[in-house]
């Protein structure tokens, strides 16, 4: 409420004897009366005190006050104040400025000055000077009965001399009863404090302590006690304190009121466990039993593991699991994430193991934590709760984290958790079989500071043996501690295809197979099977224009009407099609090992396209490319490819069958480049994408990129020649290699 005083100056008149001529008139009258500049208001706001009567104080230059008038409406203009020329402060104020219940107190002041035989005038706004706070009870029969007495305790401020008002409900009204309003001057540090103390009908005692900050005069903050509803996870009684005023969102606080104690649930943790400790971190790998023993002598009604956490979220944990009434499903993944719980026979107490899932959680993201509740809700809705926040890091300074390993090397990889590489990060390794160790030269090992991982590729292995290896740092050694160790058995033999060099041809029904024969090493095919008997071959062997020995000659033909394009594959060609036009093949040879790449020479002379589907019309007049391709896969068997229904294999990332992929396409007409026969050396480095261990390979050459979609220029030759696949990572450049190993390390 804003109260607007109008000061008046009349004409020349005398205000103390014997000054006649040299003074003015003041008349005070009430203008408007404005709303709004409480935020909360209520009908308890009604004073006792008539809000529409003002004291008038004029004070003069020197602060004395050269009128005190009790009753503003008495100022009339017949009934004026006398004052002399010169400056005034009027003040207008309504109540006292001190702390109590049902005191409020309305202040304005304005400047002014007199002079003689003229008229001014002031405006005075007047504005609650207080903070302003009310209480709300409930005023049922069930709550009453519930309690036999109840207070509110509010300090203003913390320092000497904080002013404290009680409301109780044994209160008569006007100290401190609900229906009274405390108004408090203003403290320095603007805090109110309030503390709720109740007793229920059995004298068992509950409080609890608030604060509201940064309070401010003119605001009125009224706390509305109720009983709240259920809440589904805590199921417990509780009490909602909601705070209006100042706040601009509504504030809840949830109280349990717990009166019960000898039946009361509660849980202990074993002696190496205390969750309960801010800022608890579990080290990496730390087994350590994490195991809550909770007890409800009432019964347990709920047992709930919950959380809001994004990152417990990804690592697959629900939001909330109550195994009081859990499914077999939902209780075997959580035993699949390491969560497991036990209820006893009679229902009275009960287990929840998480070792092993805090044990397999992920090292916490930088600068966060988990967090989760475990809580137990008895039959009479009461509860006991432990909320957890938790950071999972490493007890140790280096840490092992994985290995991608050939038949006589390895790629170890270690992660460090300083912000700086420590002191002596390396690896150890030794033969499963043997007992010392051997360190490797931390100089050696290369450090990538943005992920704070590092690795080194261990050469000289043993093919088919088991070794182990672990991180290491000099504070680790010296402390005794070791990271987890891994192992791994390198493979057998570096395995290769059968007729890399394409010097092994077979010919039959006129149909040419780079092969030697076409039973024990009929590992390679072409279209050739499906487009012999149309009269046309566009493999063939190439004796002249090759590196060594023979070629692999392709050639993008027009065949029965039909672009066909020139092409070689590992897999078998299974049948020409005439609805849909095209072929079915198989791809894919039987493979275990783990090339890093594919080497060898083409050549190639490409052709504008000039047949294309109507789906690639727009590529016609553009030069034609070829593309040579190998990849790994976790197949089960072959892949049946079918042009004309355009089922082919997908090599896209998201293809998780894919283990590791790499590809060249090219429209350079290589024989402009001078080289050897008019070839180019290529080196295809295969991008890993998972470190599962393969079971086909593939490798497949044609002479137009888009041969299979009936589209590419008549005409283009690829050749290709001497083939090898690359195993040892000394043949491969640095950025090759980080093709290789750049999303697996």
């Amino acid at each position: 409420m804003w109260i607007c005083l109008i000061a008046l100056l009349a004409l020349s008149c005398s205000q103390r004897e014997g000054l006649d001529g040299s003074c003015g008139y003041l008349t005070i009258g009430l203008e408007s009366e404005v709303e709004g500049d409480i935020l909360v208001r209520s009908a308890e706001e009604e004073s006792e005190v008539d809000p529409m009567i003002y004291r008038i104080q004029v004070v003069d230059a020197e602060d004395n006050v050269d009128a005190d008038i009790l009753d503003h409406t008495t100022v009339t203009e017949e009934n004026p104040i006398k004052l002399l020329m010169g400056k005034y402060t009027v003040k207008a104020s309504n109540g006292e400025p001190e702390t109590g219940f049902n005191k409020p107190y309305w202040y304005g002041d304005g400047n002014v000055r007199i002079y003689a035989e003229k008229s001014s005038s002031v405006s005075i706004t007047c504005k609650m000077e207080k903070v302003i706070l009310s209480v709300a009870f409930p005023t049922d029969a069930e709550f009453q009965s519930m309690f036999s007495e109840y207070s509110l305790i509010v300090r203003a401020g913390n320092g000497e001399g904080a002013e404290t008002l009680t409301f109780s409900s044994n209160a008569e009204e006007g100290h401190g009863a609900f229906s009274d309003i405390a108004y408090f001057v203003v403290p320095e540090d603007r805090t109110l404090t309030y503390t709720l103390v109740m007793k229920n009908i059995d004298g068992a005692e509950y409080s609890s302590t608030s604060v509201i900050e940064q309070v401010k005069e003119a605001e009125h903050y009224h706390l509305d006690f109720k009983l709240g509803e259920k809440e589904e996870i805590d199921g417990a009684l509780v009490l909602n304190i909601t705070v209006d005023g100042e706040y601009r969102e509504q504030r809840v606080h949830h109280l349990n009121l717990n009166f019960d104690k000898t039946l009361l649930p509660s849980y202990t943790t074993n002696p190496e466990f205390t969750p309960e400790d801010e800022g608890i971190v579990y080290p990496l790998g730390n087994s350590t039993l994490k195991k809550f023993t909770f007890s409800a002598p009432r019964g347990i009604k709920n047992l709930t593991v919950t959380h809001l956490d994004y990152n417990l979220l990804l690592a697959g944990l629900p939001q909330l699991t109550d195994f009081m009434n859990i499914t077999d499903e939902a209780r075997a993944a959580m035993s699949q994430l390491g969560i497991y719980a036990t209820i006893s026979g009679d229902g009275l107490t009960a287990e929840i193991d998480i070792t092993e899932f805090i044990k397999n959680l992920d090292i916490s993201p930088e600068n966060t934590t988990y967090a989760m509740s475990v809580t137990v809700v008895d039959t009479y809705d009461r509860y006991a709760r432990c909320d957890m926040d938790f950071a999972v890091i490493s007890d140790i300074e280096a840490e092992t984290v994985s290995e991608f390993h050939w038949s006589s090397f390895a790629f170890l990889k270690g992660k460090y958790f300083k912000a700086n590489p420590p002191a002596g990060m390396s690896f150890q390794y030794k033969r499963a079989s043997d007992a010392e160790w051997t360190d490797i030269d931390p100089a050696s090992v290369v450090v990538d500071t943005e992920t704070m991982t590092y690795t080194y590729t261990l050469r000289g292995l043993t093919p088919n043996t088991e070794y182990v290896f672990r991180a290491t740092s000099d504070v680790d050694k010296e402390a005794g501690k070791s990271a987890a160790e891994m192992s791994f058995t390198t493979y057998a033999t570096e395995e290769t295809v059968y007729n890399l060099s394409f010097d092994d041809w077979v010919q039959s029904n006129s149909a040419w197979y780079p092969s030697s024969d076409l039973n024990v090493h009929y590992v390679w095919d072409t279209a050739n099977g499906g487009t012999a008997s149309l009269g046309g071959v566009p493999t063939t062997p190439e004796t002249t224009n090759v590196i060594s020995g023979k070629a692999a000659r392709m050639e993008s033909q027009k065949i029965f009407g039909k672009f066909a394009a020139g092409n070689i594959y590992t897999g078998k060609f299974g049948k020409a099609t005439l609805s849909p036009v095209g072929a079915t093949l198989d791809w894919g040879l039987k493979f275990t090992s783990r090339p890093l790449a594919l080497r060898g020479w083409y050549r190639y002379e490409p052709k504008p396209i000039d047949m294309t589907s109507s789906k690639y019309s727009h590529l016609s007049g553009e030069t034609d490319h070829c593309q040579i391709q190998i990849f790994l896969t976790d197949w089960s068997s072959p892949f049946n490819i079918s042009t004309g229904d355009e089922r082919f294999v997908d090599t896209s990332e998201g293809n998780k069958s894919i283990l590791a992929y790499g590809t060249i396409l090219s429209n350079d007409n290589t024989t402009d480049n001078g080289g050897k026969n008019g070839y180019v050396q290529f080196t295809i480095p295969l991008e890993y994408r998972s470190l599962k261990q393969p079971t086909y390979i593939v490798i497949s050459a044609a002479a137009s990129r888009y041969g299979d979609y009936f589209t590419g220029g008549l005409g283009s030759v690829l050749y290709l020649d001497e083939l090898e696949l690359i195993y040892d990572p000394a043949q491969l450049t640095a950025e090759e290699l980080n093709i290789v190993l750049g999303r697996v390390r």
